[in-house]
Formats: C-alpha cells, sequence, structure tokens
C-alpha cells in the first residue's frame, strides 16, 4: 500500500480531506475521528473502515487513568487538609518572627515569640496562646508590657493555664521589638 496518497474519509456525512497517511492515522490515533469512520482514496471500489487502514487502535486502559485520578484527588485532598491544619500555626510563627510594626498588636506578637523561645529554652515545653483580643498590652513611651494568657504543655503530657508578663522596648533605630538590657 502506498502511503503517500491522498485520503478522503466521510464523518457524520460530511467529505473531508485530503489527508496523508500519517496525518489520517495521528487523527485516528488521538480519538479525533470514530473507528467506524469510512475513508477511501483512487483506485477504490468502495469505502472501507478507516480502522482496516491505521489498525486496531490501542486501548486506554480506563482503569489505570481512574486509578490515577483517584490517587490525584487524594492527594490534593491531604494537601488541602495539611494546609488548613499547619496555616494558621505557620502565620502564627511568622508573625512572632517578623512583626516590627510599634503597635500593640506588633507587641503582642513579638512578645509571644519571646515567651515561647524562653519556655522552649528554659522547660523544653510548649505554649498555646490565646487570641490577642485576651492579651493587655500596654505603653509607656518605647516601652511595652503585655499579658499574655495561654497553656504551657509539658513534655510529660500535663497542661497548665498560665499568663506570661513581658516588657519589651521599641528600638526606634533598627524598628524592632526586642527585650531590655537586663
Amino acid at each position: 500500500m502506498a502511503f503517500s496518497e491522498e485520503y478522503f474519509i466521510h464523518v457524520q456525512g460530511e467529505q473531508k480531506g485530503p489527508y496523508t497517511f500519517p496525518q489520517l492515522k495521528r487523527l485516528y490515533e488521538k480519538n479525533l475521528i470514530p473507528e467506524e469512520t469510512l475513508y477511501w482514496r483512487d483506485g477504490m471500489e468502495q469505502l472501507e473502515p478507516v480502522s482496516d487502514l491505521c489498525g486496531k487502535r490501542r486501548r486506554v486502559h480506563l482503569h489505570r487513568f481512574k486509578h490515577l485520578r483517584v490517587t490525584a484527588i487524594v492527594l490534593v485532598a491531604a494537601v488541602a487538609l495539611l494546609t488548613a491544619w499547619c496555616a494558621p500555626v505557620l502565620n502564627d510563627v511568622w508573625r512572632e518572627a517578623n512583626d516590627r510594626d510599634p503597635t500593640r498588636e506588633g507587641a503582642y506578637w513579638k512578645a509571644r515569640g519571646f515567651v515561647r523561645e524562653d519556655v522552649k529554652k528554659q522547660q523544653d515545653a510548649d505554649v498555646a496562646f490565646q487570641p490577642y483580643s485576651t492579651a493587655t498590652v500596654t505603653f509607656a513611651g518605647a516601652d511595652a508590657t503585655v499579658i499574655l494568657p495561654g497553656t504551657l504543655f509539658a513534655k510529660n503530657g500535663t497542661a497548665q493555664k498560665l499568663s506570661w508578663k513581658v516588657a519589651i522596648q521599641y528600638d526606634t533605630a533598627r524598628k524592632e521589638w526586642r527585650l531590655p538590657a537586663r
């Protein structure tokens, strides 16, 4: 069979073409023309199925694609849940380390960072703070006193409700909160 000839196809009552053999095969393999599509070329007496010319279409293993789709959905759901669970914690940690605003809220976040760092170093424990609305922040010039209610979680599994009183100063030259020199 000479593959340099021009081929025509009959699809949904319409004649389309001419196509070269490689073009027709590509359309067929990509499922752009149905398997029952009929073709002809000069010299043929009757239309024939394009599957006779192009060979049997490779069957796509649908169960494999379904498996991949399910795996992708599960993976996306797991990432979404992990993000939803971790995002507030990561946001808090970032704010504790980086909030440099000379405001009540800036003092609150930096005081939390100082307490968390100290508790980790001194007691090897974790802290869960109450929201900003429950804290008390007072200013006197560049000095601030922050009272932070929260819970201390020891490594032995015990939990203790506490309040931390943190005195901090705003360094206008460095534009950051710091602990006063002792």
